[in-house]
């Protein structure tokens, strides 16, 4: 398996409190074809927030297997399930109005939701938080009481309701799906209604309120020197550090999570607008928060004119002229030095149909791709920063990597695993947060990562992607997009991967002239899904620079 995943202290606490999976409790009620759903996956909740506010990182994934396991192990139909990443108060209402209007009279109802819960300290009320909602403001939030009365109203064979968060705190906790829920009594005297609500074990009770000691940090932000600046760039580092006599929890920089090193060194890239830019760095530690700021003033730069002609060319021609050149970094681990790590067949062999599919049918020259086969973590570092030298704001960078891969639940990191990392000794693991910091400074106008192997949720903004607005080709090319595709989510993947198999196969029979990343994700997803247990990911690198456009494959002609 390509994956090795460390999930210890949650397989403990399942079972110590031996729970039924959902599948098993659904068969038990008689759940199956004739169900009706509504899964809710609250996850991106810093995109609303002017402060930082903590996502729930793997909502959308974790609410995507619920969906998953609906479809395949009760046999219900996709149409019949309403899937609602983020959503807003009024989404869940109009959800539950829509299924009203619609069940029929001998369909059972399910109601999942992911993702953060507040519980009303004087009146014990517990609320689902939209996403468009921080701290206390439970009038905008969607109360459990009402609800459990509002699907009451449609309850026809009988209604169960999954709560997957930490109740009573404002933050959730990571579980496997299909496993860890109890039942609990629904709050108002309702008939045939179920309500389960996550068990987590007790390690994550017992330091969900932890005291405050010690002092609330000092944020000391070197880069830029000033607290007012001017600029014409579309995007800037922020950078510094954060001295803490307790450990750091959070630095994050205009409302989102920092990239930052246990000695409390940061950095972030932001996009900024025309106009003042109030950037906010907050750090939080177990004393507290503390909050500063820097203002730049973007004023509009002198256009630049190559990206005017080739606007108005694309404009006129419909024919879009690529600037630049696309750089690749294809990794390809089968082979590992340590005798107690598995060998893997076909990591390699992936990585040269990979680089053959970009250089026979795109416009990748054969001494811009680099293929690694079987490299060691050094190899890989030198290789990229080599490419910093190399790389300008007009050119173009894939980075691909096939091998073993880890997830660390405690810390909520994920790794690649080098030729030369070892088993028990964690030196020359590569982690996540070294790769997004290379994309994170890179010059490159479109940075994709690929990776078929476990990435570590902390990669994205968020854990999936939803397409925003409809975009010209020019603005998709010319706007800057830092993304990341993965082959699964914290589960393992096999050696032989119906991901890298998909991917190739459509790189090299697209007849389009112009192939998006986000195309490429969305046309090999559906038979990835079908095929394995896997849900291929795919998103915005946080505070990596993107500004919502997306890497171009220009087929050869």
């Amino acid at each position: 398996m390509r994956n090795i995943l460390v999930y210890i202290s949650l397989l403990l606490g399942i079972q110590l409190y031996g729970q039924k999976n959902v599948a098993e409790i659904l068969i038990e009620k008689g759940y199956g074809t004739n169900t009706r759903a509504i899964i809710i996956a609250n996850e991106d909740y810093q995109s609303y927030a002017n402060v930082y506010v903590e996502n729930e990182e793997l909502a959308i994934n974790q609410a995507e297997r619920f969906q998953q396991m609906l479809i395949k192990k009760l046999g219900v139909l996709p149409e019949n399930i309403q899937f609602y990443p983020d959503a807003v108060n009024t989404n869940i209402k109009l959800a539950v109005a829509k299924l009203q209007r619609t069940i029929p009279a001998n369909s059972n109802l399910i109601f999942y939701y992911r993702g953060k819960t507040y519980t009303d300290n004087v009146t014990g009320e517990i609320y689902l938080v939209p996403v468009d909602v921080s701290d206390d403001e439970t009038f905008y939030m969607l109360g459990l009481k009402d609800l459990c009365t509002r699907l009451n109203v449609i309850n026809r064979n009988g209604t169960c309701i999954f709560i997957d968060a930490l109740q009573g705190t404002k933050s959730g906790t990571k579980c496997i799906i299909d496993d860890g829920f109890t039942e609990g009594k629904v709050p108002l005297s309702l008939k045939n209604m179920s309500l389960y609500t996550l068990k987590y074990p007790k390690e994550a009770a017992e330091t969900a309120q932890v005291p405050a000691s010690g002092t609330k940090p000092e944020i000391i932000v070197t880069q830029p020197a000033g607290r007012k600046n001017e600029t014409t760039e579309s995007s800037v580092i922020i950078t510094g550090k954060v001295i803490s006599d307790c450990k750091i929890n959070v630095i994050s920089v205009n409302g989102q999570e920092a990239h930052f090193t246990d000695d409390g060194s940061f950095f972030a890239r932001v996009t900024l607008t025309i106009g003042e830019n109030i950037i906010g760095v907050e750090a939080r530690n177990c004393a507290g928060w503390t909050r500063d700021f820097v203002i730049f003033n973007m004023s509009p730069g002198t256009p630049d004119a190559q990206y005017v002609s080739d606007s108005v060319q694309f404009a006129e021609t419909n024919v879009l002229k690529e600037s630049g050149k696309n750089f690749g970094v294809i990794i390809g681990i089968s082979k590992y030095k340590d005798p107690i790590m598995p060998d893997l067949f076909y990591p390699v062999f992936d990585a040269r149909k990979v680089r053959d599919a970009i250089v026979g049918n795109y416009t990748f020259s054969d001494h811009d791709v680099l293929l690694l086969e079987n490299a060691t973590r050094s190899r890989i570092i030198k290789t990229l920063d080599s490419l910093n030298n190399i790389i300008t704001p007009k050119d173009n960078l894939l980075i691909f990597y096939a091998g073993h891969g880890s997830w660390d639940e405690k810390r909520s990191m994920g790794y690649w695993l080098p030729s030369d990392a070892a088993s028990t000794v964690l030196d020359n693991w590569l982690m996540n947060s070294i790769i997004t910091t290379y994309v994170s400074k890179s010059q490159a106008r479109h940075t994709l990562v690929i990776a078929d192997a476990c990435f570590g949720g902390s990669i994205f903004r968020t854990r999936a992607f939803k397409p925003a607005e409809v975009k010209t080709l020019s603005d998709l090319y010319f706007k800057t997009s830092k993304k990341a595709m993965t082959s699964g989510d914290l589960t393992e993947v096999p050696d032989e991967s119906i991901f890298i198999k998909s991917l190739i196969q459509l790189l090299v029979s697209n007849e389009e002239d112009y192939l998006s990343s986000e195309q490429l994700f969305f046309k090999i997803k559906p038979d990835v899904v079908n095929a394995a247990d896997l849900i291929p990911q795919f998103g915005i690198i946080k505070n990596a620079g993107d500004q919502g456009g997306d890497f171009i494959f220009f087929r050869k002609r």
